[in-house]
C-alpha cells in the first residue's frame, strides 16, 4: 500500500520485515516524485534508532523519476512477545532548487516555520513470521502424494497394506500428522503407533503418585535412620556396662594384692 502525497508518493506505508534472530534484515522503500520540481527527502527514525540502519537516509529525487531506501533491521537476539512492533518512521519531503545534490541538504529545509512546502509520512513497522523455504515445502508435498495414494487405495480396497507405512517413513514425513481420518487409522493397523499424549487429569494422577512414592522413600529413610540411632545407643550402654565391670574386677584384685602384701609384711 502506497501513501500518495502532492510531492513524493511512499510505498510501502508499513516496513515488514520476517522476523529471524540473528540475523540482519532488509526492507526497500520506494520514493516517486511525480512533480516537475526536484524533491528532496529525509528518513528519520522517530524510535528505536540504534536499531534500524537507513541508507541513504537523505537524498534528491529528480523530476518524474523515483529513487529505493533500504532499511535494514540490525540482527537481534530476543523474539518480541507475539512479534509486536511499536517502531517508526517519518519520511519527510520538500521541494528544492534543481542541480542540489545529497550533500547539500541540509535540516533546515524540512522546517516547516521558514516557509519550506514541507511533507511528512508516518510509517509503521511490522514483524513477519518468516516464510517457509520452497524445498520443504515441495518435499513435503511430494511426501504427501507418495503417502496418501496408497493409503487411499488400501481404504478401498478394504485391506491392510504395510508397505504404505515403510514408504512414510523413507520420505522422513510425520505420518501421525498425515493420516487423520479413521479410515486411515484402520488402514495403518497395528503397523502405526500413535502417540498419545496424557490430559491434564492423567498428568495430575501420575505427579501426585511420584510424590506419595517420593513421601513413601523419605519416611522409610528416616525410619532406618531411627533404627541406627537406636542401636548405636544400644551398643554404647553395654559397652559402658562391661567397662564398669572391668573396673570393679580390677577394684578387687588390687584389694587382695594389698590384704597379701600386709600379710606378708606382718609376718
Amino acid at each position: 500500500m502506497a501513501a500518495s502525497c502532492d510531492l513524493l508518493d511512499v510505498d510501502p506505508l508499513e516496513l515488514q520485515f520476517p522476523f529471524v534472530l540473528y540475523k540482519q534484515i532488509s526492507c526497500p522503500l520506494r520514493l516517486t516524485n511525480r512533480t516537475d520540481s526536484t524533491v528532496a527527502f529525509k528518513v528519520v527514525k522517530t524510535t528505536s534508532p540504534r536499531k534500524y540502519c537507513v541508507r541513504p537516509n537523505n537524498g534528491v529525487v529528480p523530476p518524474r523519476s523515483s529513487c529505493t531506501v533500504v532499511v535494514t533491521m540490525q540482527a537481534q537476539k530476543v523474539v518480541p512477545p507475539d512479534l509486536q512492533c511499536k517502531d517508526k518512521f517519518l519520511v519527510q519531503s520538500a521541494i528544492v532548487s534543481d542541480g542540489l545534490s545529497a550533500k547539500d541538504i541540509t535540516s533546515q529545509m524540512f522546517v516547516k516555520e521558514r516557509g519550506n512546502v514541507v511533507e511528512e509520512v508516518k510509517l509503521k513497522v511490522a514483524y513477519l513470521m518468516p516464510p517457509e523455504p520452497q524445498s520443504e515445502i515441495a518435499e513435503e508435498h511430494d511426501g504427501l502424494e507418495r503417502i496418501l495414494v496408497p493409503m487411499q487405495r488400501n481404504v478401498d480396497d478394504g485391506s491392510s497394506d504395510s508397505a504404505s507405512l515403510r514408504s512414510a517413513e523413507e520420505v522422513g514425513s510425520p505420518v501421525g500428522r498425515i493420516v487423520k481420518s479413521e479410515e486411515f487409522l484402520k488402514a495403518a493397523g497395528p503397523a502405526l503407533e500413535t502417540k498419545v499424549y496424557p490430559r491434564p487429569a492423567e498428568q495430575s494422577n501420575q505427579l501426585s503418585a511420584i510424590i506419595a512414592k517420593l513421601t513413601e522413600e523419605k519416611n522409610s529413610a528416616l525410619e532406618q535412620n531411627r533404627k541406627l540411632r537406636d542401636e548405636l545407643e544400644l551398643v554404647r550402654r553395654e559397652a559402658s556396662k562391661q567397662q564398669g565391670s572391668f573396673s570393679l574386677v580390677l577394684l578387687i584384685a588390687i584389694g587382695l594384692l594389698c590384704i597379701i602384701l600386709g600379710y606378708l609384711v606382718n609376718k
